[in-house]
């Protein structure tokens, strides 16, 4: 089953996913009303369709069925340097697939889509950030550890306790 774009009707599901993907992050989603939800439905809204930088796929959602897969990648803008020139990088982000779907290709197909339109709008450097269960699945499509580490600064009154350290074996990934 091929991605397809994600159109506004498959945003209840895209906020379903999305609730999938942060408990299986280890992030309670909250009950079905939480505000995130709406606030969810709202930046969906505004990136599922034609807009030129932003692209979401799904696999699955025909009428009255579930999606079985989601991801998206959208362009953000950096300082140029000599190799990238315009300074401008692909993010994927938000790819998850329901647990009973998994281990189909449909995340793997969904990255590729995606690497191939940023390519296609001439983006040739491409970054994520990963869970241990997606890491496989991004190295098989050529992905590899970042070369500088990232780090999170939360400022707000609810921020995270500090995830803990990997252990000293694990590769960096980003």
């Amino acid at each position: 089953m091929q991605p397809r774009p994600a159109v506004p009707a498959d945003i209840p599901e895209l906020i379903r996913l999305r609730a999938v993907a942060l408990d299986a992050l280890g992030v309670d989603p909250g009950p079905a009303d939480a505000a995130w939800r709406e606030v969810a439905h709202a930046w969906f809204l505004e990136r599922v369709g034609d807009r030129p930088d932003v692209r979401c796929l799904v696999v699955g959602g025909a009428p009255g069925e579930p999606l079985l897969a989601t991801g998206m990648a959208w362009v953000t803008h950096h300082l140029p340097s000599p190799r990238w020139t315009d300074g401008r990088r692909g993010y994927l982000d938000g790819i998850v697939t329901d647990a009973p779907a998994r281990g189909r290709g449909h995340g793997r197909r969904i990255v590729d889509a995606l690497v191939g339109w940023l390519d296609d709008i001439g983006i040739h450097y491409v970054q994520l950030h990963t869970s241990p269960d997606g890491e496989p699945v991004y190295r098989a499509a050529g992905f590899t550890a970042g070369r500088y580490p990232g780090m999170d600064l939360f400022t707000g009154p609810a921020s995270p306790a500090a995830p803990a350290a990997p252990p000293a074996s694990a590769a960096p990934t980003s």
